[in-house]
Order: C-alpha cells, then structure tokens, then sequence
C-alpha cells in the first residue's frame, strides 16, 4: 500500500513546488519599476552623455510619461524620436543655454556613404536635427538649431506624429526650419526663425503666443493640406 502512496503524495509535492515556481515569476514580473526620469550632462553628470542614448534608453510603448533633463550645454547630434518611443519629454535645464544642433541639408553628401535606401546624399527630409516619429512627444525649455546656413532646404525639427508639444523652445535655421508634417502639433511660446518658406508640412498645427522671425523678405510658411482635411497650419 506504501508504495502505491508514495507516487501520488510525490507527484503532489511536484504539482506545488511548481506552481509556486511560477507564481513567484509572475510577482516578480509585476514589480518591474521602469525608469520615468533620466538625466543628459555631455559633461558626465547624468545617465548619459548624449540625448539620443537616452532616448533609446526609454521603454518601448511606453504608457507613462517619460522626462529627459538636458543640461546646459551644446548637444551636436541628429537625433531620432522612432515610433515606438511614444510620451517622451524633452526638458532642457535653460532654453538659451541647453542647445541641440546640427548642420545636414538637403544635397549633402553623407559622411559614411549611402543609406538603408542606397542614397549617398541628404534631401529636405532627411536634414532634420530632430525628427520625431513617437505619438505624445513634448519639447521644453530648449533650443533645436540647424547651422548649415542659406544652402537651401535644413530642417531644424521634423515632426511625423500626433499630439505633439513645443513649449517654449527656440527653433532656427534659415530654408526648412520647421517641418510640421503629420499629425496634429501644438506650438507655445516659441521662437521660429528662418529665411523661405520656414515653416512647411501637411499637419494640423497651433502656434499660440510664438514669435516667427523672418530673416529675409521672403515666405514664411508653405502649407500643404490635404483638400479633405478641414484645418491645417
């Protein structure tokens, strides 16, 4: 009789050793604390040295809002907001003294050869210092430049997504600055500067309270609205 027990109250003991197993995975699992706050100091003060590492820092999909404080200084990058890094804050620690900047223009030609595409040169669309693809993206207190000068087409900020704010940031370059292309885009605050057709896209966006600085007697903005769409720039 012993020997026909001893089976099942072992089988038994196994059914509960994993079922604990697996339970205490699935605790474990719950209590994951994602980080909703980093710092940039390209002089080793914070978690990272450059603000695009901290941007790929971020959890993908993320539900929560994630800030990134950028310390003063000027961040030389051209920098990417991919899709799936969705609520994203970009604060800079002073908007005249916390600087993201570069100098791409449209005809180019790239440093390391060609792209994923095979084009060995930049165009209006690919100049951008910052491009933003992730839904939900907030910029503040910062300034987003492109330096490359009156060469034609240099986009300073390339927004592709929805529900995006630019709160008191300064915005400058000269052809192309600002690329308002998709979504809906709302503008506080800012200082927008450039030289022809500055501030360009397909988007439907909001500029309360911004300064628009035209450097030359020429067009400041050149919308592209879909007919369909009732609002646009």
């Amino acid at each position: 009789m012993s020997y026909l027990v001893c089976p099942v109250r072992f089988r038994r003991i196994c059914h509960i050793v994993l079922y604990l197993f697996f339970f205490s995975h699935i605790v474990c699992a719950q209590k994951v604390v994602y980080k909703n706050r980093f710092v940039v100091d390209q002089k080793g003060g914070g978690d990272y040295l450059t603000v695009q590492d901290a941007i790929n820092a971020v959890r993908d999909l993320s539900q929560q809002r994630v800030t990134i404080f950028i310390k003063n200084g000027v961040y030389k990058e051209k920098i990417i907001v991919p899709q799936q890094k969705s609520n994203i804050t970009l604060l800079g620690e002073n908007k005249d003294s916390t600087i993201i900047s570069n100098d791409d223009y449209s005809g180019k030609e790239r440093i390391n050869g060609k792209d994923a595409m095979g084009v060995t040169s930049f165009s209006t669309y690919t100049s951008y210092t910052v491009l933003v693809q992730g839904k939900d993206f907030i910029a503040k207190d910062l300034t987003i430049e492109n330096t490359a000068g009156r060469v034609g087409q240099a986009v300073a900020l390339h927004i592709d997504a929805d529900r995006a704010q630019i709160v008191n940031c300064k915005l400058l370059g000269n052809q192309d600055t600002v690329y308002a292309a998709e979504g809906r885009q709302y503008y506080q605050n800012c200082t927008i500067e450039g030289t022809t057709d500055f501030i360009f896209g397909k988007a439907i966006a909001v500029f309360s309270n911004c300064t628009i600085v035209s450097k030359q007697n020429s067009y400041i903005t050149a919308a592209s609205t879909d007919p369909d769409q009732k609002y646009g720039l």
